[in-house]
């Protein structure tokens, strides 16, 4: 036999292998467990489905095709649930099946922009030990927010966001429970009352984690404590339209890695710190609408990466666009 028949075979017996391979790898897919489909079917019973979303959830088939689930390959475990609507197109109401809690592999949960007016989020959610990701957001949930979403040791999104002033919204008298949430790098509960919760930032201050996003906007805090260690590697913090009456504290000048800065609708006042310039990592920086005073810092000129600037409406002396130092203009 010469060496090009041989090269022919060998590649002839590669490509079957890696036809037969890729056949098998396609058939390996575990199908979903018993309980858990059972669980889906319990889930969806007590759900209002007006655009019949969930048509698939139905007969014997294979839970991990149905639409919003993902299960695990290799297990066939349920690993995520992806029932969010959007703002057009509220998907569910109705009630939340308990049933949710034999899904113990479930690491992502997003039920966000459906309708589940006049009903709490259900305690029970805080035992679901393996989620990672929760947005409930726009939901319209009221209501204390229960502590028990404080079990939740492996989340790292929390997203309870909500429009603010349409319905009655989420109320939290204390957050310390966020503190048991160690590996958290989000955190939006903009639109919920935090008028009580005067322990917001010592609580937040304890998360090391906490490096993407803290979205507190809409929420009714008044007070603004001092001192920060924990959070310098923040990278969002929407603070605007609370009822904050303060200077601007020292310690968010010292959050160098802040990307964006919105701390509009408020009642700051005093002068901006020539320190501003040390936010060089900031696009998009909010003051507008606050009693702040005196003339901007020469350090605006530090802010290179500086995209989006809103300072009106305040009582600054010159108008940013009259100086030097404005960094469109290089």
């Amino acid at each position: 036999m010469n060496i090009g028949s041989t090269v022919v075979r060998f590649l002839s017996i590669a490509t079957l292998f890696t036809i037969c391979l890729l056949l098998c790898n396609a058939n390996l897919s575990a199908p979903c467990k018993q309980n858990e489909r059972q669980a889906l079917l319990k889930f969806k019973h007590d759900l209002y489905d007006s655009f019949n979303k969930l048509s698939s959830w139905a007969g014997e088939g294979d839970c991990c095709n149905w639409t919003g689930v993902v299960c695990d390959n290799l297990t066939g475990h349920v690993r995520e649930l992806n029932l969010g609507g959007d703002i057009y197109d509220v998907a569910f109401s109705g009630k939340i099946n308990p049933s949710l809690l034999n899904l113990k592999h479930l690491t992502y949960l997003d039920l966000s922009n459906n309708d589940f007016r006049r009903m709490q989020i259900p305690s029970f959610l805080g035992s679901l030990k393996s989620l990672r990701y929760l947005n409930l957001s726009e939901s319209l949930f009221t209501g204390l927010t229960p502590h028990q979403l404080g079990n939740l040791k492996s989340l790292q999104v929390l997203d309870l966001h909500d429009d603010p002033g349409i319905y009655a919204h989420l109320e939290v008298e204390s957050l310390q429970w966020i503190s048991g949430l160690s590996q958290l790098q989000h955190l939006d509960m903009s639109g919920a009352n935090l008028s009580k919760a005067s322990d917001w930032l010592r609580v937040t201050n304890t998360l090391p984690s906490l490096v993407e996003n803290l979205d507190m906007s809409f929420c009714g805090l008044y007070h603004i404590p001092g001192g920060i260690a924990n959070m310098t590697n923040l990278k969002f913090l929407h603070l605007q339209y609370n009822s904050i009456n303060s200077t601007i504290p020292k310690w968010l000048y010292r959050l160098s890695h802040l990307q964006s800065l919105i701390l509009s609708g408020n009642s700051f006042h005093g002068e901006i710190l020539s320190s501003l310039g040390n936010l060089t990592s900031i696009v998009n920086l909010n003051l507008n609408s606050n009693q702040v005073a005196g003339n901007i810092p020469n350090s605006l000129g530090n802010l290179c990466k500086l995209t989006t600037l809103d300072m009106s409406e305040n009582n600054l002396i010159e108008s940013v666009r009259e100086q030097s130092f404005w960094p469109f203009n290089r």
